[in-house]
């Protein structure tokens, strides 16, 4: 119980390294992985497979390091969209997501209250 704990820690502790991020709440990866961890140690999962927390543990240790980021340095700041990270931030926010949604539903409406000619076909 002693080792699990100590993952559990160990894990945790990595983690906290990681911020949430406030404008994705219910869509966040930290948010969510810690959700996942502490679930998995209330159900007592880190005690019977060892070998597979400590690949998740350093999984995540690269994920919070920026590991692939620093070893494959990009020389360009924008993405395929043309996007900068922080641009993609906030294109990505559940504010800036439910302010497209209700552009899109008007749109839909639109659309559907069209009505086809009956000459039509």
């Amino acid at each position: 119980m002693a080792a699990a704990a100590g993952n559990y820690k160990r894990i945790l502790d990595l983690l906290e390294k990681w911020p949430i991020d406030k404008s994705k709440v219910g869509r966040d990866l930290g948010e969510f992985l810690r959700f996942y961890i502490n679930k998995a140690y209330k159900e007592n999962r880190f005690e019977s497979n060892f070998k597979y927390w400590d690949k998740q543990y350093l999984s995540l240790q690269k994920l919070v390091n920026n590991y692939h980021k620093n070893k494959y340095k990009r020389s360009l700041s924008s993405s395929a969209t043309g996007l900068t990270a922080q641009q993609c931030n906030i294109a990505l926010s559940n504010q800036f997501l439910e302010e497209l949604g209700k552009e899109e539903k008007s749109v839909f409406r639109k659309l559907f209250s069209l009505k086809p000619d009956k000459d039509q076909n």
